[in-house]
């Protein structure tokens, strides 16, 4: 079921790597959606305002085990949706984090037209693989 994604929240400690995709959301959406860069070191800030977010979480901008943050995100606010950034382009490395319950999978440095497919596949409740990934 499709439903209208309001916020995305890059979790990440990259300062450089996170405004950069910052960047690419913003000239991708327009300003049609609120975008934060939100430290994982710092509390979410999650509310019922958020309930309609995507967060991009950026594995290698993170100090906690992929598979403890994102069990996390997922026992606290089951409803938002994630998509997983990391520089693996295996399926055996990728798969996992899918039955951990993130939605979308992006290589680290994503084009903006990779980075838009998946926030717009995943908002839409479809999943979303890059196809290097597909073709395994």
């Amino acid at each position: 079921m499709a439903t209208e994604m309001n916020n995305i929240i890059i979790l990440s400690n990259q300062k450089i790597r996170s405004s950069i995709i910052e960047k690419l959301i913003e000239e991708s959406f327009k300003g049609r959606l609120d975008v934060a860069v939100v430290n994982p070191g710092v509390s979410l800030p999650f509310s019922a305002s958020l309930e309609n977010s995507i967060i991009i979480l950026d594995l290698m901008g993170i100090d906690i085990p992929a598979k403890q943050m994102i069990r996390s995100i997922r026992d606290f606010h089951p409803q938002i949706r994630i998509i997983a950034l990391h520089m693996y382009r295996s399926s055996i490395l990728v798969n996992p984090l899918f039955d951990l319950g993130v939605m979308g999978y992006i290589f680290y440095e994503p084009t903006k037209s990779e980075l838009t497919d998946a926030i717009v596949t995943v908002s839409n409740g479809d999943c979303y693989k890059p196809i290097f990934l597909s073709c395994e």
